[in-house]
């Protein structure tokens, strides 16, 4: 299986279109209720797009998932103000095009990531 690096996983990001990106039930779900619950989150699918394609992750971290055999799945942190990041987790298909699933989004306290990125350096 091959492994994507950091700046292909950015690249990909910052160039999402219909053709290569997947919206799981569940993700769709939690981008809207978890919206609700925090005014940090996208408040829709259009602000979680914006954020994608004109943003960069600031933090990846890859997922050991035994299940997937011909994907990667990350958790892809963007930092949306002082306090809050959003984490999103996805898995990326190795076809051709790469395929996009996003399986789920939540916020999470900035600082929280800062101590995850410590202990993978």
């Amino acid at each position: 299986m091959y492994l994507f690096t950091d700046d292909e996983i950015c690249k990909l990001l910052s160039t999402v279109n219909e053709n290569n990106v997947e919206f799981k039930l569940h993700f769709l779900d939690r981008l809207i209720k978890r919206a609700q619950l925090c005014d940090s989150m996208p408040q829709n699918l259009k602000d979680f797009k914006k954020i994608l394609l004109n943003s960069s992750p600031v933090y990846i971290d890859y997922q050991e998932n035994n299940e997937l055999k011909d994907e990667n799945e990350f958790r892809v942190f963007y930092n949306i103000n002082e306090k809050y990041d959003i984490v999103i987790v996805l898995s990326l298909v190795n076809s051709n095009p790469v395929t996009i699933k996003f399986i789920t989004v939540y916020p999470k306290h900035a600082n929280r990531r800062l101590k995850v990125n410590e202990q993978h350096t």
